[in-house]
């Protein structure tokens, strides 16, 4: 009998193991700066994971300060892009890994696809 509920603990953390496992990928780090050219007045790193967005979802900077931003990494596959208004309409950039992309005006939002 004690076997039996030793084999049933391990299926079942094993099986709740894989499940975490697939969840929370990470997709992409970007960090927002308050002045043009990547470099002055570090507002931080967002890190995107596979739950944070669906395909060309428009996602608010919720009002950060963000003349530039940095794309630290991007999975490959995967095409980081910014806009100048909340809409994800006007002023869209696509920012490649590594680029540094300036809007003396703020990039209001963002999307991705994968």
């Amino acid at each position: 009998m004690h076997a039996n509920v030793l084999i049933a603990a391990v299926v079942a953390l094993a099986t709740s193991t894989s499940a975490l496992t697939i969840r929370n990928k990470h997709v992409a780090d970007f960090r927002l700066f308050g002045e043009e050219g990547c470099y002055k007045k570090n507002e931080g790193v967002w890190t995107v994971i596979d739950d944070d967005f669906k395909p060309n979802e428009c996602k608010s900077l919720d009002g950060n300060p963000a003349k530039s931003i940095l794309n630290i990494d991007t999975n490959q596959g995967c095409t980081f892009s910014l806009y100048s208004d909340e809409a994800c309409s006007a002023g869209k950039k696509d920012c490649q890994p590594g680029e540094c992309c300036n809007n003396g005006q703020d990039w209001k939002a963002w999307s991705m696809v994968c």
